[in-house]
C-alpha cells in the first residue's frame, strides 16, 4: 500500500518523535532533581536554624535557672519574667497549652510571695512596676501572659487541684483588683500621675483582658461537674480515693467559681476598664449556665454567688434581655434556670419571700426561651439528639451525660415541690369570700404582660378595694401568673406532667377555693368570662384562661382518688351541688368550644385540644353520676342548656319531645327518625353534630346514639372490600385453640368480612349443616365462654362475676399477649355482627376500652379489701407513718409473695400523712392499670381493630356493656312475640303458641332469663328490642315423638290437640339461629313442665 518513499518519511518522523520525548524526559528528570536538591537544602537550613534555636533556648533556660533564686531584686525578677514570656509565648501559640509547667509554678510562687528587693532595700510587690513609666507596658503584658497560662493550667488540672494549687493562689491574688495597692514604689521619680486610680483601673483591665476573655472556662466547669456526679452516683461503692477526688474537685470548683465573681464585685456602672454589662454577662454565661454548679460549691462561695446573682445580676439582665437572649442556647438557659432556683431555695436566702414573684417571672421567661430549642420528634429544625428532650437545635450542651441533666431536674423540681406550692398558694387557700357579691370588674381584658395586667386591673376597679374586689383582682393576676408557669413546666418537662398536676391537685383546699375565686371573675361572675371566651376563635386572649386550664387538669387528678364517702358524706373537696354547677358550666363551656368554625370542617378547633382536661373532668363527673346519681333529670342533655345551642339542635330536640309525647312520654319507644335526622345532618357536612357525638356523647339521648352506632356499622359494611369467605374448621372441645390458629392471621378488613365456621365432631368429621351465620354466632359464644372461664387463666372474675385480664396470664406461654389481642378482635366482631355475649365485663376494663380515667371507687369492684384499706388510710387522722407502710405492693403469685415498687426505690420510702394520697393514687393505679398493662393494651388494640375507637366513644362504660351484652332487664314478652317468626305449622294464634306466650309471660325474672338464654344463647334482650335480634327469634313445630318429623295430618291434629303423645320429647333449641324447636303438646301444663325442665337442664345443642 505504501511506496518506499512514504515508508522512509514515516520512519524519519517516528525517529524524531522519539528523540523529542527523550529530551523532554531528561528535562523533567533534571527539574525534579533540582527540586529535591532545593528541598533538601531548605530542610537542612531549617534544621540548622531549629537546632540553633533549641540550643539558644536551652542556653536561655540554663541562664534562667541560674539566675532564678529567692533573693532576686524586682529588676532581676522583671528580667526573669521577660525571658520566660519570650520563650513560652511562641510555644504556647504553636501548641495551644502551657509547655513548661515546672517553671510556671516557680514563677507563681514568687508572684504570690510578692517580696522583691528594690534600690532602697525595701520589699515591694511585682505590680508596682505597673505604675512605673519605664516598665509599665511590658510588665502588664508579662503579667497578663502569666495569668492566662495559670488559667489554662488550672483548667487542664480540674480533676486534681494539687497540681494547680500555686496557680490558683496566683489567680486569687492577681485577679482581685483590691490586691493592687500603692503602698510602695520602685522609684518615685518615674511613678505616673494619680497612681492609686490608675493601678485600680489596671487591676480591672487585667481582669477583663484575662479571665473575662477565657473561652473554655465553662467547658472545664462542665467536665468537673460531670466527674463529681459520676463518682457520687456510685453511692456506697465509692472508695476512699474516690471521696478524696470528689472533695478536691469540689474545692477546685468553688475556687474557680469564686474567681468568676471578681468581675461582678469590682465592675463599675460605666467604665472603660470593666463595666457592669461585661461582668454580669460573664458570670451569667460562664458560671451560672454550668449544670448543677451551685449545688456542688462550698457554702461560702454559694452565699456570695447568691448575694450578687439574686440581688443584682439577674434583675439587671432580666431587664436587659436583649443582651443575652441571642447568645445563650437552650441548654445554657436550662442550667441557668436550675442554678437560679437552687440559689433561691436556701435557708440562708434572707430575701426569699421578697424575691418569690421575681423568681416565677424569671422561670416563665426561661421556659419560653427554652421551649423552641427542643422537640420530642426529630424534625429538620431539631436534628441533634438530646438526652433529656430527645431532639434539639441547640449548638452546645447536647453531649452532656444524661445523669447530669437528672441533677438539673432535681434543682428545678423544687418549683413543684410540696413546700413551694403550699407557700405560693397560701393566699388562695386562706382567702375569705368577699362580704358582698360584687365581682371584680373588667379583669378579663387583653394585656401584654403581668405588670400591665396588674396595673390595669387595679386601675379599672376603682374603689372596689372597699368590698374586697381590688384584693381579689391582684390575687387573680398572681394566681394566673403561677398557673402559667406550671403549664409551661408541664409542656417542657412532659415526664413530670403527672407529678406537677398531682401536687397542685392535692394542695389542701386549693380546688374548692379556686372554684369559688373563679366564680368572682368578671363583671357578672358565674364563670361568664370563660363562657364568653369559649365563643372566641382564640380563647387564650382571655388573661385568666390558665387558671381554668389548670383547675380542670388538677381536678381530673383529684377525682381519681375520690370515693362516695368524700363527696356524699364529707362533701369534700366538692359537694354534690358544687359538682352540679361545675358540670353545668363545663357542659356549656366545651360545647361552645366545639361549635367554633375551622378552615377545614373536619378539624377540631384548637381550643378543643388544649382543653381536653375540661372534657375529661366533665366525663368524670358524668361517670360519677352514672355510678351514684345526684344530678337532676336531663341535666346532661343539650336541651337543658339555656344558651349556646344551635338552631339545629333546638329543632332536633323539639322533634324528639314531640316523638316522646306520641309515645306517652316513654323515651325508649323513640323511632329512628330522630336519630336519622341527627345522622343526616352529619352526612350533610355539618361538623358540629359529629363533634358532639365524638366529644360530648352524653349530651345526646342513648337511643339516638345507639341508632347512629348501628348506622355507622351498616355504612362501614358497604365500604369494606369483599375479601371472600374465610372458612375455618373448629373442634367443639378446642374452640379457642382452633379459632386462634384459624383467625389470628386475618387482616382488619377480613375480620369485618364473612367468616364461616364448620364444626368437627369427635371423629374428625364435619357436622352436617350449612353455615348461614348461625354456626358462627355459636362459635363466638362458645369461644368467649371458654376464654372467660376463670380456670382457663386468661381472665379473672371479681366477686360480682365481672371479668378482667388475669395478671398471671403468662402461664399460657409467650403468646398470651397475642391471645388477648385475638379475644379483643373476637369481641369486636361480635359487636360488629350484633351477637350478644353473656359476659359481664369489669367496669374499669370498659373504662380503659373507652379511654376513660378510672376512679379509686373502681378498685372496690376489683379488690374490696384493698379498697377498704386504702379508704381507711385516706381518712386516717393519726400519724400514717405509725402504720409502717412503704411505697411497694405485695401480692401472692402462685403461692409466692412478690413485691413491686410503686415508685423508684419505693420500698425505702415510708408512707406519711403528707404523701398518703400519693400512695393511695399509686396503689390504685398499680392494681387497676399497671398489673395488667400489657394484657389490657393488647385486648384494646384487638377490639379497636374491628370497632373504631371513635364509634364506641359514643357510649359510657355501662352503655358499652349494654351494647355488648344486651339490656340487663327482663325482656318485654309482647315485643318478643311481635318479632317472632313461625315455621312448620305454627302461627301466632296457634293454641300451643298462645299457651307458650301465656306461660312465658307468667315466668319469674330468673325463668325469663333462662328461657332467653336457652333459645338465643344470651339471657339479656338486645338493645332497642327484639327487632334488632339477628337472626330473628324463630319457633318451629316438631313432633313430640323421638322421630321429630311431623306430616300435614299431624299439624292439623296439633291444632285441635288430638291424638298427640302426652309425654313426648323435650323442647330443644339451636342458639346459633335463635331457634326454638317446640313440640305441639296437648296440655298447657305439660308444655309448662317440659319447657321449665328444658330451660333449666341445659338441653344439648342441635344443629339444623
Amino acid at each position: 500500500m505504501f511506496t518506499p518513499t512514504n515508508q522512509a518519511k514515516q520512519k524519519f518522523v517516528e525517529q524524531k518523535r522519539l528523540e523529542r520525548e527523550r529530551r523532554e524526559k531528561d528535562r523533567l528528570e533534571k527539574e525534579e532533581l533540582e527540586k529535591k536538591d532545593n528541598a533538601a537544602r531548605i530542610l537542612q537550613r531549617w534544621w540548622r536554624l531549629r537546632m540553633q534555636a533549641r540550643r539558644a533556648e536551652e542556653q536561655c533556660w540554663q541562664w534562667w535557672d541560674a539566675q532564678f533564686n529567692d533573693n532576686m531584686t524586682i529588676f532581676d525578677f522583671y528580667q526573669i519574667v521577660g525571658v520566660y514570656c519570650m520563650i513560652t509565648r511562641r510555644k504556647q501559640q504553636q501548641r495551644g497549652f502551657v509547655t513548661d509547667k515546672a517553671r510556671l509554678k516557680k514563677l507563681s510562687k514568687s508572684f504570690t510571695t510578692n517580696k522583691f528587693k528594690s534600690n532602697s532595700n525595701t520589699n515591694i510587690p511585682y505590680y508596682t512596676l505597673l505604675i512605673d513609666m519605664r516598665y509599665m507596658s511590658l510588665a502588664r503584658k508579662y503579667l497578663e501572659l502569666i495569668i492566662n497560662q495559670c488559667i489554662m493550667q488550672c483548667i487542664a488540672s480540674n480533676e486534681n487541684i494539687t497540681k494547680s494549687s500555686l496557680e490558683l493562689t496566683l489567680l486569687l491574688q492577681y485577679l482581685n483588683p483590691k490586691t493592687y495597692q500603692t503602698k510602695h514604689t520602685v522609684d518615685p521619680v518615674h511613678v505616673i500621675d494619680i497612681p492609686d486610680r490608675i493601678l485600680q483601673s489596671l487591676g480591672q483591665s487585667i481582669l477583663k483582658s484575662t479571665l473575662c476573655q477565657c473561652s473554655n472556662l465553662k467547658d472545664a466547669f462542665v467536665s468537673c461537674v460531670t466527674q463529681i456526679i459520676k463518682l457520687e452516683n456510685r453511692g456506697s461503692r465509692m472508695t476512699a480515693e474516690d471521696k478524696q477526688r470528689v472533695n478536691a474537685m469540689k474545692l477546685w470548683l468553688s475556687t474557680m467559681a469564686r474567681l468568676t465573681l471578681y468581675p461582678v464585685e469590682h465592675a463599675e456602672l460605666s467604665s472603660d476598664s470593666l463595666d457592669l454589662k461585661t461582668a454580669f454577662l460573664f458570670l451569667w454565661s460562664n458560671t451560672l449556665s454550668v449544670p448543677y454548679l451551685v449545688s456542688l460549691i462550698n457554702a461560702m462561695t454559694a452565699d456570695r454567688l447568691r448575694k450578687w446573682t439574686l440581688g443584682a445580676v439577674t434583675p439587671f439582665l432580666m431587664e436587659n434581655r436583649s443582651l443575652w437572649t441571642n447568645t445563650l442556647g437552650g441548654n445554657e438557659c436550662l442550667f441557668l434556670m436550675g442554678n437560679l432556683i437552687d440559689l433561691w431555695n436556701n435557708n440562708e436566702n434572707a430575701r426569699k419571700n421578697e424575691q418569690e414573684t421575681g423568681l416565677m417571672d424569671w422561670v416563665q421567661y426561661f421556659l419560653k426561651t427554652i421551649q423552641p430549642f427542643f422537640s420530642d420528634r426529630q424534625i429538620p429544625n431539631h436534628p441533634r439528639y438530646h438526652p433529656l428532650f430527645k431532639w434539639s437545635n441547640a449548638t452546645w450542651g447536647n453531649s452532656i451525660d444524661s445523669f447530669v441533666f437528672d441533677k438539673v431536674i432535681k434543682q428545678i423540681e423544687y418549683v413543684w415541690s410540696r413546700s413551694f406550692m403550699d407557700h405560693v398558694f397560701q393566699k388562695v387557700v386562706t382567702m375569705n369570700e368577699p362580704k358582698q357579691e360584687k365581682a371584680l370588674n373588667n379583669i378579663s381584658m387583653s394585656l401584654n404582660s403581668l405588670q400591665v395586667k396588674r396595673k390595669q386591673t387595679v386601675d379599672t376597679n376603682g374603689d372596689s378595694n372597699s368590698n374586697g374586689g381590688g384584693e381579689i383582682s391582684l390575687l387573680a393576676i398572681e394566681i394566673e401568673s403561677i398557673f402559667s408557669m406550671y403549664m409551661q413546666l408541664t409542656l417542657l418537662f412532659k415526664s413530670h406532667r403527672k407529678v406537677i398536676f398531682y401536687r397542685i391537685a392535692f394542695t389542701h383546699q386549693l380546688m374548692p377555693k379556686l372554684w369559688t375565686l373563679m366564680n368572682k371573675f368578671g363583671p357578672k361572675g358565674n364563670m361568664l368570662i370563660y363562657l364568653n371566651a369559649a365563643k372566641k376563635p382564640d380563647i387564650d386572649q382571655e388573661p385568666l384562661v390558665q387558671v381554668l386550664r389548670v383547675f380542670c387538669e388538677a381536678c381530673s387528678v383529684v377525682f381519681l382518688t375520690l370515693d362516695d364517702v368524700d363527696i356524699f358524706k364529707h362533701k369534700a373537696p366538692f359537694s354534690p351541688d358544687d359538682l352540679i354547677h361545675i358540670s353545668k358550666f363545663l357542659n356549656q363551656f366545651y360545647f361552645s368550644i366545639i361549635q367554633q368554625q375551622t378552615p377545614i370542617p373536619s378539624e377540631l378547633p384548637p381550643a378543643a385540644d388544649s382543653f381536653k382536661a375540661a372534657r375529661r373532668l366533665l366525663l368524670q363527673i358524668y361517670d360519677l353520676d352514672l355510678h351514684h346519681p345526684f344530678c337532676p333529670p336531663n341535666h346532661w342533655l343539650l336541651i337543658s342548656m339555656t344558651s349556646g345551642v344551635k338552631s339545629f339542635f333546638s329543632s332536633l330536640f323539639q322533634n324528639m319531645n314531640q316523638e316522646e309525647k306520641r309515645n306517652n312520654g316513654n323515651s325508649k319507644k323513640l323511632s329512628s327518625s330522630t336519630a336519622s335526622l341527627f345522622l343526616n345532618s352529619v352526612r350533610q357536612g355539618d361538623p358540629v353534630p359529629l363533634r358532639v357525638l365524638q366529644l360530648m356523647p352524653h349530651t345526646i339521648p342513648f337511643n339516638i346514639r345507639l341508632q347512629i352506632f348501628r348506622d355507622w356499622i351498616a355504612l362501614d359494611r358497604t365500604t369494606v372490600m369483599n375479601t371472600g369467605n374465610k372458612i375455618i374448621r373448629v373442634r367443639r372441645d378446642r374452640v379457642l385453640e382452633d379459632g386462634y390458629h384459624g383467625l389470628c392471621g386475618l387482616s382488619p378488613s377480613s375480620w369485618k368480612g364473612n367468616i364461616r365456621v364448620s364444626f368437627v365432631n369427635e371423629l374428625g368429621v364435619d357436622e352436617a349443616g350449612i353455615d348461614q351465620g348461625g354456626p358462627f354466632k355459636d362459635f363466638i359464644t362458645m369461644l368467649i365462654s371458654e376464654a372467660f372461664e376463670p380456670n382457663h387463666g386468661l381472665f379473672a372474675a371479681t366477686k360480682t362475676n365481672s371479668y378482667y385480664p388475669n395478671p398471671t396470664s403468662s402461664v399460657h406461654g409467650a403468646n398470651h399477649i397475642q391471645l388477648f389481642e385475638f379475644i379483643g378482635k373476637t369481641i369486636g366482631k361480635a359487636l360488629y355482627e350484633g351477637v350478644l355475649l353473656d359476659v359481664q365485663f369489669a367496669g374499669f376494663l370498659l373504662a380503659r376500652l373507652l379511654g376513660r380515667n378510672i376512679f379509686l371507687e373502681e378498685l372496690k369492684e376489683l379488690d374490696e379489701e384493698v379498697w377498704r384499706n386504702l379508704t381507711f388510710i385516706k381518712h386516717y387522722e393519726g400519724d400514717v407513718e405509725d402504720l409502717g407502710l412503704t411505697f411497694e405492693a405485695d401480692e401472692d403469685v402462685f403461692g409466692k409473695i412478690q413485691s413491686h415498687d410503686l415508685k423508684y426505690s419505693g420500698k425505702n420510702i415510708s408512707v406519711t400523712s403528707d404523701n398518703k394520697v400519693e400512695y393511695i393514687y399509686l396503689m390504685a393505679d398499680y392494681k387497676l392499670n399497671q398489673r395488667t398493662k400489657e394484657q389490657t393494651k393488647a385486648f384494646i388494640h384487638g377490639f379497636r381493630t374491628v370497632i373504631s375507637e371513635s364509634w364506641i366513644k359514643l357510649f359510657s362504660p355501662p352503655e358499652l356493656q349494654r351494647a355488648l351484652s344486651g339490656e340487663d332487664t327482663d325482656f318485654d314478652v309482647s315485643d318478643l312475640r311481635k318479632h317472632t317468626v313461625y315455621q312448620d305449622g305454627y302461627f301466632d294464634q296457634h293454641p300451643v303458641i298462645r299457651s307458650l306466650w301465656q306461660i312465658v309471660d307468667d315466668f319469674s325474672s330468673s325463668d325469663k332469663r333462662a328461657f332467653l338464654k336457652f333459645a338465643t344463647g344470651c339471657p339479656k334482650p338486645p338493645l332497642g328490642g327484639f327487632d334488632y335480634l339477628q337472626p330473628p327469634f324463630t319457633i318451629r313445630m316438631v313432633s313430640t315423638d323421638a322421630s321429630g318429623t311431623l306430616d300435614g295430618v299431624g299439624v292439623v291434629k296439633s291444632f285441635f290437640k288430638m291424638n298427640m303423645n302426652k309425654s313426648g320429647r323435650l323442647p330443644s333449641s339451636s342458639t346459633c339461629f335463635n331457634l326454638l324447636k317446640l313440640p305441639a303438646y296437648t296440655k298447657k301444663s305439660l308444655l309448662k313442665d317440659k319447657l321449665c325442665y328444658a330451660i333449666h337442664s341445659n338441653t344439648g345443642f342441635e344443629l339444623s
